[in-house]
């Protein structure tokens, strides 16, 4: 999602990044990847270039392949910073946290960050609803069936900005839904993406890209003014992402929270995404979130984190570009 178009226009929108997106092609002349570059200019300092969850591989190809085609277009965008004048390119590469990997990366030159690398997990949606279901966690799928028994009720609203009935009310609870946000991040002592971030990000639209909202109300057909807990997806491509949930007492005392996410799932199912992302799980992940991710038995990835290079002229001179 980080490499999307509409992710790269909410940072241009709401954080001042400029987005370039760029082909690399190799010898051959065939477009091999795509890679969207967010550019800030420092003043004093110059332009600093951030890269998140890229370069992007357009063939299917085997991890291998794939490892190298990545290293090797890491390599010409450390070219490409160089001459662009790039005062520093900080890049979270979309490859996975290996020993070789991070051998090859020190030797481009990159320094690694002490940021804890992105991890999460995927849950292929192949299977039908009865398969997904009996993959899950035991104590997960029960918490689930006593939630799906209580009466409480779920709405999904899509956000379409071309429909404007239906997108004030979209609006309103995708305001409710940020307001409740800040709060969790302030109780859980964790921060998160920025409530304008998420909201320009909700927002966004396009031909491969809807924003979910999910809400859940005690009483079945209440209002929602006072939910018991709301959830945010998207789907973007083949995938589905969990953004943001919460749930309050209540709700969890009903099970709301696995009711909203298991609802999050079927819906990118029944949409034709192929996977649906867990939405991040690493050490930084409170405790509580963390256990109740685990609950869905994704397949777990990790990717090979934080790494930056600096490009001041005087650094290359006598021989620090590489520290």
């Amino acid at each position: 999602m980080l490499q999307s178009w509409q992710y790269g226009h909410a940072k241009q929108t709401v954080e001042n990044w400029d987005a370039h997106r760029y082909i690399i092609i190799n010898e051959n002349g065939e477009d091999i990847a795509l890679v969207q570059v967010l550019i800030k200019k420092i003043p004093i300092i110059g332009s600093i270039a951030r890269i998140n969850r890229g370069p992007l591989i357009l063939k299917k190809i085997d991890e291998q392949k794939k490892e190298r085609i990545i290293l090797n277009v890491i390599s010409a965008l450390i070219t490409k910073s160089r001459n662009s004048g790039w005062r520093m390119l900080q890049i979270a590469p979309e490859i996975n946290n290996t020993e070789a990997v991070i051998g090859e990366l020190k030797n481009l030159g990159l320094r690694q960050l002490s940021v804890p690398p992105w991890a999460s997990g995927l849950l292929l949606l192949d299977p039908n609803k009865e398969e997904l279901l009996m993959g899950l966690n035991g104590k997960w799928r029960n918490c689930l069936r006593k939630g799906l028994r209580s009466k409480f009720s779920v709405k999904k609203y899509d956000i379409d900005i071309h429909q404007k009935v239906s997108y004030k009310i979209s609006y309103k609870i995708l305001q409710k839904i940020l307001n409740n946000y800040k709060k969790l991040k302030h109780d859980n002592q964790f921060s998160g993406i920025s409530e304008s971030l998420l909201e320009s990000i909700a927002l966004q639209s396009g031909d491969n890209w809807e924003t979910n909202l999910f809400i859940a109300n005690e009483n079945i057909g209440g209002s929602d003014d006072d939910p018991i807990g709301m959830l945010v997806s998207i789907d973007y491509g083949d995938t589905s992402i969990y953004l943001i949930g919460t749930t309050n007492l209540k709700g969890r005392k009903l099970n709301a929270n696995y009711v909203l996410l298991w609802e999050a799932i079927l819906s990118a199912k029944n949409e034709g995404c192929k996977w649906f992302d867990i939405g991040g799980l690493n050490s930084t992940t409170p405790p509580g979130i963390a256990h109740f991710k685990k609950g869905l038995n994704a397949k777990p990835y990790e990717l090979a984190g934080e790494w930056r290079i600096f490009n001041f002229p005087w650094m290359r001179m006598i021989g620090l570009h590489r520290v």
